[in-house]
């Protein structure tokens, strides 16, 4: 390790969607801040990242709020399904969400900051981390790197919040998933630009559900197949994920056996959390995102405006202690959305009934019929102004 020793006002380690979503909200407050900023990250782009690539009009609207148009690849979906046993039913949308390749949507993300002057260091791991009185010392395995303010935006598996013994109880929840070679010609769901959301195994333990994801991988059609368990109701029995996926695979004519099996954690919301010490920020899947249908890359974009706010302040104020993190990361929208989400899914989850659930599935389809989401031409995404 060479002993360089860089100093910076900022540093945010990891450049996922939230780590770019926090420097490109932070050059839209004011240019001045690229000069003041550098990420790092141990990956280098284009990198794969096992994810299901769904975007909602939540994220698609920070998008257009920051003055970018959707230009990565993506499979628009007109129709969502949402099956429980033999009972199901659909919200459409022009599209409901926009399914991307990790690969292709972070390493656009990234460029975008570079873009705007942004210093971008990948292929540069972080390995210690101290808290120092006036300032945070990062050791890569390049230099070591003295920081104003520290913000960990490295994943649920977070380096950061590793080293620095995060003292709270957040959750984690898992996913698998495998990716199918399609025919367009012959799947519906590419033919009809519908994905599926399964619940039938709610009833053996899992805390989620199945999925199917129309997507295309270096232009080959392929269906990203998966199964998400939030584990909010951590008391109750672990489900088989790699035994539902099988079956839900076997449902529809594939073989688990015949494909390469993923899998990885998802760090949930918890309000309650710890989202920050003196000097260092958590965002992003390293502070949580959502435990209900694992919706992550809307809610990692959703840290970057908060984030941005509260270092602006900061350095404004000099004060560093970020004790106004939390309050402001729960004034905005997407996290109230994001506090009602793990209520509902500690709710839904913790119940076994078939009976209940067949009863919730005919009231969520009366609610659904009386939205616009019943509507295929709706288009929930507002237009980028330029």
């Amino acid at each position: 390790m060479s002993a360089e020793i860089v100093q910076v006002d900022i540093l945010i380690v990891g450049s996922g969607p939230t780590g770019s979503s926090i420097a490109l909200h932070l050059v839209q407050q004011d240019p001045k801040w690229a000069e003041r900023m550098l990420i790092v990250d141990k990956a280098i782009h284009p990198r794969d990242k096992l994810c299901g690539g769904g975007i909602t009009y939540l994220g698609e609207n920070i998008l257009t709020d920051l003055g970018l148009p959707f230009e990565p690849n993506n499979f628009s979906v007109r129709e969502v399904q949402l099956r429980y046993a033999d009972k199901s039913y659909s919200f459409y949308g022009n599209p409901v969400f926009r399914i991307v390749r990790r690969r292709e949507f972070d390493h656009w993300l990234v460029q975008q900051a570079e873009a705007r002057g942004v210093a971008v260091s990948q292929g540069e791991g972080v390995v210690g981390v101290e808290i120092r009185p006036n300032f945070v010392q990062v050791t890569t395995d390049k230099r070591t790197i003295q920081a104003q303010v520290l913000i960990a935006a490295d994943g649920s598996r977070s380096f950061i919040r590793s080293r620095l013994k995060w003292d709270d109880d957040s959750r984690v929840a898992r996913l698998i998933e495998v990716d199918t070679p399609e025919d367009p010609q012959q799947n519906w769901n590419f033919r009809d630009k519908v994905a599926v959301f399964d619940f039938t195994h709610m009833t053996n333990d899992l805390q989620g559900y199945y999925w199917d994801f129309p997507s295309y991988v270096d232009g080959v059609a392929t269906m990203n197949r998966g199964v998400f368990d939030s584990r909010s109701r951590p008391e109750k029995s672990k489900a088989d994920l790699k035994g539902v996926l099988r079956d839900s695979m076997a449902e529809r004519a594939r073989s688990l056996d015949d494909y390469k099996l993923k899998g990885a954690p998802i760090r949930w919301f918890d309000a309650k959390g710890q989202f920050s010490q003196p000097r260092v920020l958590l965002a992003g899947d390293a502070a949580g995102v959502d435990p209900l249908f694992g919706e992550g890359i809307s809610f990692a974009l959703a840290y970057g405006a908060p984030v941005a706010e509260t270092v602006a302040d900061a350095f404004a104020r000099a004060d560093f202690s970020f004790e106004s993190y939390r309050k402001r990361l729960m004034s905005y929208s997407m996290f109230k959305q994001l506090r009602l989400r793990v209520a509902i899914a500690r709710f839904a989850y913790k119940l076994n009934s078939p009976r209940i659930f067949r009863l919730g599935w005919t009231a969520a389809r009366w609610v659904v019929a009386r939205t616009p989401w019943r509507n295929p031409d709706y288009v929930p995404a507002k237009p980028l102004v330029q």
